[in-house]
């Protein structure tokens, strides 16, 4: 994502060219952002610019009911299976991410490390979108601008070390070699780089791991669009003329220095690379002095330059504003886009594979969000909640290293779409997932948003999301039947198994049935944690059971299933009955055959029939529908080792009398005979 730029001009026809400017100081107090990374790559460039006349970032669509509440006006029917014993990925630490940017004055709150912990977040990347390309980490200042920044590095690196999270550092590529002719003496952009390297891992000790070159560095012109500052394409920003001296073959000649320089100050840190998200602008287009597309360029360059990137750099907004793609999103299509995931994962394997001899190159998808530019009102809300649930789901069970939502704060945007076409109630938009308390004026009304560190829903949507995939989790395969209802699940080291259910119709509540494979859920009713609208908060209680669950509009529910405790406890059951036809006696002996005494006893059984116990002895009987149990009295309520309980009862039933075959104490299987 992009440091703030001022507006675009409007689009026009190609071959115009279109440019992006950045925002003086006054416009970056309130952050603006503008991805074109995300935009579809049949379309041509001219198409691909944004406006932003407010401070912006990246936009959420959401859907089309048009609704202002998700309210259930019919029901519907789904069936979610679950194979527990089919696996497609183990969930790594740094699964669950966020963006932090330096021009983020609200970063250094205090209440933002338990936030941030309290939504399981494992990674924060910084400084932040294309600020990274025009960033002096040592100064704190804007190499373009000269401003100096609201948050540097080490203020950033307290708050990761307060919140558990392990930082992701962007370097500069863009101004790099500007910015080191300013030391003393001059150096290089890869010389700057390998600096921070030595600050940040051997001056302080931070351990700084995942480390990246440059953001979006194909917005540099090359492809006829301009929004990324980069001196390699020439002295002035935005270039003069559409430049053929700067595209995917430079950047990899020059990140090959990068690597080699920041490693040599130290060898364990993981660079990655700048690629493009398969079927998003700009895959597959080519451009003067760049006759092949970007990502089979730089991959095959680096290849032929004997550097291996340590993992692929990605971004994925999957939807534009009205102003750059009529008629922008919508909350319906926003929600069903991640079904593009797994063919876009296995593409850019694919590509690995061919271009860079290697199909397991990790994939780090270090900025998502729902809208490429100017967010409006659905990024503060429940669609864009159910969006990033689903989204980091989606890339992380097809075995994605990193999801990185953009992001922490961002600012108020009221030019973004805010019609009664899409679900809500705001009238304006923020990429943050909290509230930085800034205003701005909507129509001629002023607006402001909630006092700062509010969380939106999308910060909700992050925390369901890291509850669910924890690291050392397995995802399993899980189905649903109804195209609205998505399914996802995993299962923990603990052999629980989190099946994660979410209901994108806005007006449909859902009945929904699962069954499993490879897996025995355990009776009773499971914890379920609850995200519904208004998307204000994560309610959690024993809901439905482990087969049956009530989907509301609008709504995701992460279902915890315990196992059944299935393994044969120390006890043994002897059963034996007298029939008279439509009835029996039955005595049973149950024995204790452990070497400690059984204290205040249950034990259960199943008729396989119809019986009906009509009174009973030596035990408290209880029975509902075909489930029996049995109670100790005060009496008897302790077995001790080696001992033997008689009890008994009648019953009735018509047709055959089939015994029980299994029985438990306790809630653990009973050997029998």
């Amino acid at each position: 994502m992009r440091n703030p730029p001022t507006p675009a001009p409007a689009p026009a026809p190609a071959p115009v060219r279109l440019s992006l400017r950045r925002a003086g100081a006054a416009a970056l107090a309130v952050p603006a952002a503008l991805l074109l990374a995300a935009m579809p790559a049949a379309a041509s460039p001219a198409a691909h610019t944004a406006s932003a006349a407010s401070p912006a970032a990246h936009t959420a669509s959401t859907a089309a009911s048009g609704t202002t509440t998700a309210t259930a006006s019919a029901t519907g029917t789904a069936s979610v299976s679950v194979d527990a014993g089919t696996t497609s990925a183990t969930v790594p630490s740094t699964a669950i991410g966020l963006n932090a940017s330096t021009y983020d004055g609200k970063l250094t709150d205090a209440a933002v490390p338990g936030l941030v912990k309290g939504a399981g977040i494992g990674v924060m990347r910084f400084p932040g979108g294309t600020s990274s390309d025009s960033y002096d980490w040592k100064t704190n200042t804007d190499v373009l601008s000269g401003q100096r920044q609201a948050a540097d590095f080490d203020q950033f690196m307290t708050m990761t070390g307060q919140a558990g999270s392990e930082p992701m550092i962007t370097v500069n590529y863009g101004t790099g070699d500007t910015l080191g002719k300013t030391r003393s003496p001059q150096e290089t952009g890869a010389q700057v780089a390998a600096d921070w390297v030595r600050y940040a891992n051997v001056q302080h000790g931070y351990g700084v791991k995942y480390w990246e070159i440059g953001n979006e560095v194909y917005g540099n012109d090359t492809y006829n669009a301009y929004w990324e500052p980069d001196e390699h394409c020439g002295s002035t920003f935005p270039p003069a003329a559409q430049p053929t001296t700067c595209g995917p073959e430079v950047y990899a000649e020059t990140a090959a220095q990068y690597i080699a320089a920041m490693k040599a100050v130290d060898p364990t840190i993981k660079v990655g690379v700048v690629l493009t998200a398969p079927g998003s602008w700009p895959d597959g287009v080519t451009a003067p002095g760049s006759p092949q597309p970007w990502n089979q360029t730089v991959l095959s360059t680096l290849k032929s330059l004997g550097t291996a990137a340590d993992f692929a750099d990605v971004h994925w907004y999957p939807q534009n504003p009205s102003n750059v793609t009529p008629p922008g999103p919508t909350d319906a299509g926003l929600l069903a886009d991640t079904a593009q995931i797994p063919s876009i994962t296995a593409t850019l394997r694919s590509q690995f594979a061919e271009y860079a001899g290697t199909a397991d190159l990790p994939i780090m998808l270090t900025e998502t969000n729902s809208v490429s530019s100017n967010p409006g009102k659905q990024t503060v809300g429940q669609v864009d909640a159910l969006y990033a649930v689903q989204d980091y789901a989606g890339w992380i069970g097809s075995g994605v290293a990193n999801v990185d939502w953009w992001q922490l704060h961002n600012g108020i945007v009221t030019s973004g779409d805010n019609g009664s076409d899409l679900y809500g109630t705001a009238s304006y938009g923020d990429y943050g997932v909290l509230s930085d308390a800034s205003c701005g004026t909507s129509g001629d009304q002023p607006v402001c948003e909630p006092a700062a560190d509010t969380p939106f829903p999308a910060y909700y949507g992050l925390k369901l999301a890291g509850a669910f995939l924890r690291p050392g989790d397995t995802v399993v395969k899980a189905a649903s039947s109804e195209p609205l209802v998505q399914a996802y699940a995993v299962k923990s080291a603990d052999g629980s198994v989190k099946v994660m259910l979410v209901n994108d119709d806005p007006a449909t509540t859902y009945t929904v049935g699962l069954d499993y494979a490879g897996f025995t859920p355990a009776a009773g009713a499971p914890d379920t944690s609850v995200l519904e609208p208004p998307g204000n908060g994560i309610s959690t209680a024993p809901r439905g059971t482990a087969t049956a669950q009530t989907l509301a509009p609008y709504t995701a529910a992460l279902v915890t299933v315990r196992p059944a405790d299935t393994s044969t406890g120390a006890c043994k059951v002897r059963y034996a009955a007298g029939d008279w036809g439509s009835g029996l006696t039955a005595t049973i002996g149950l024995t204790n055959t452990g070497t400690d005494p059984v204290t205040d006893w249950t034990l259960g059984f199943t008729w396989p029939g119809n019986q009906q116990i009509t009174n009973g002895w030596s035990a408290a009987w209880t029975q509902t529908g075909s489930q029996v149990t049995a109670a100790g009295l005060s009496w008897n309520r302790v077995i001790q080792p080696g001992a033997t309980l008689t009890l008994g009862f009648n019953a009735s039933y018509t047709g055959a009398d089939q015994p029980p075959t299994a029985f438990t104490l306790n809630g653990r299987s009973c050997a029998t005979g």
